[in-house]
């Protein structure tokens, strides 16, 4: 893999494009503790059970997660992407719904989601929001104001 940390282990600015193997090999794995493992576990089973109801088009990951410099994490912001003609009125059989409902991901896997059509206003205006740097980083982890990082894409 050839992309590169920067030096407070954050990506570089941008959506990066990487498989669960490539998310693992940079965030997944034990640092002071075992919660990235876990955390990364429940994704890689989210990741799967999405591709499996065939409900998303692409997940994108944000939070203290994809921050290495940050060895406890808390949870995994996500936003789900959905195609960009999806009906969000349309009836989704229980395992489907289950995947796309922001209580049931917050209930099952611990993440904070965000659901949007791929392409839309919307989709672009969250992407802008978390590549921000969450203010509660600044003083911890010496960030300067205004800070921005990249956010991972996994293609489902």
């Amino acid at each position: 893999m050839a992309l590169e940390l920067t030096e407070k282990r954050t990506l570089p600015d941008g959506i990066h494009d990487l498989s669960l193997d490539e998310v693992e090999q940079l965030f997944g794995s034990f640092q002071v503790t075992s919660r990235r493992r876990s955390l990364f576990a429940k994704l890689k089973e989210f990741i799967q059970e999405v591709r499996k109801a065939e409900v998303a088009s692409a997940v994108i990951i944000d939070g203290s997660f994809i921050m290495g410099c940050i060895d406890e994490p808390s949870d995994i912001d996500i936003i789900l992407v959905l195609p960009a003609g999806w009906d969000m009125t349309q009836d989704l059989r229980p395992f489907q719904y289950n995947l796309v409902s922001k209580k049931d991901i917050k209930r099952k896997y611990k993440f904070d989601c965000l659901t949007v059509r791929a392409g839309s206003e919307e989709e672009q205006y969250w992407i802008s929001y978390f590549s921000q740097v969450n203010v509660k980083w600044y003083e911890p982890y010496q960030f300067a104001v205004g800070s921005t990082k990249g956010l991972v894409r996994i293609a489902i």
